[in-house]
């Protein structure tokens, strides 16, 4: 964690942890920190017995009481007023990502399930900027307003509800990615679009959205266990490591004109939003969500050619 590491953490039970708040000139209740170890912002305390006729009050090791400190420091010194607790909990995660000292996967698990239930928690007024700025990305510029319309709806509803119908969002996402008629007796014409590493077809855009919609949804109901996180996470670690130390020379690839998808973010949390994502897209991979959903939306392609 950043921070100053001059200071030597010890033990410590919940009262502590709300002294350690009002030092900071923060005041919490005891159901907070409750509170934040149902969301997963801090482990479950661990039991201490010292005495013969029952127990001491539980304790949050060292690591957890400066993680609640540090938590805290960042949420109150931002310029907006407080950091929603969808930006702290994703602080967890990336903590969860790169160390196994200060958040074990029992944690994480339930952080997950945070992270996934405020992923599916945007206002319709955000939700609906969000899809437009998809939809205008994908749009070819011949693409109607019907068209455009037509595809933002679905994208809408899939969106608010989480349900995707494949078929549907086919027919409506290949309109607006290749928005020419049909020539009778003649194939469609498809394009794709430039990517870094080549051609990106709708279909793709398609099985990954739903593929990530699907991982969301088992990580919401908490329906990945402990074991399963923890062997993605090895996965995930070399993987992400090994773009880390490549993505200066993938930023040159071309002209340069994909620079800015490899463009390093210069926050810590710039830093967490962006591993974070990247390991509900490894764990969609490894789930085999990808490709299921590739097969589905090429099935559907196929169907919608016939």
């Amino acid at each position: 964690m950043e921070g100053n590491r001059a200071i030597t953490w010890v033990e410590g039970t919940s009262a502590d942890l709300v002294a350690d708040a009002l030092a900071l000139g923060v005041k919490v209740s005891p159901r907070m920190v409750t509170s934040w170890v149902g969301d997963g912002m801090l482990a479950n305390p661990e039991p201490r017995k010292t005495s013969a006729h029952g127990s001491d009050p539980r304790v949050f090791p060292p690591e957890q009481r400066e993680l609640f400190t540090r938590l805290l420091q960042a949420r109150e010194r931002s310029p907006l007023g407080r950091i929603p607790q969808r930006s702290l909990i994703r602080v967890v995660l990336y903590l969860w990502l790169i160390d196994d000292t200060v958040v074990p996967t029992p944690q994480a698990r339930r952080a997950w399930r945070t992270h996934a239930r405020a992923t599916g928690q945007t206002n319709a007024v955000r939700r609906s900027q969000n899809v437009r700025a998809i939809v205008e990305r994908l749009a070819h510029q011949s693409a109607t307003y019907k068209q455009r319309r037509a595809a933002h709806l679905v994208l809408e509803e899939g969106e608010r509800t989480g349900r995707i119908d494949i078929d549907r969002l086919t027919s409506v996402l290949t309109e607006l990615y290749s928005p020419w008629p049909i020539q009778p007796g003649m194939p469609r014409i498809e394009r794709a679009l430039p990517g870094p590493f080549g051609p990106v077809s709708v279909q793709h855009h398609i099985a990954m959205w739903s593929a990530r919609h699907q991982t969301v949804r088992l990580l919401r109901h908490e329906e990945i266990n402990e074991a399963e996180l923890d062997r993605v996470r090895a996965v995930y670690r070399p993987m992400w490591a090994d773009y880390q130390a490549r993505r200066p020379a993938m930023a040159t690839l071309g002209a340069g004109e994909f620079a800015a998808y490899f463009a390093e973010p210069d926050t810590m949390e710039g830093r967490a939003i962006e591993a974070v994502d990247a390991f509900v897209g490894t764990l969609a991979g490894e789930l085999g969500l990808i490709e299921a959903e590739s097969h589905a939306a090429e099935t559907a392609r196929l169907n919608l050619a016939r």
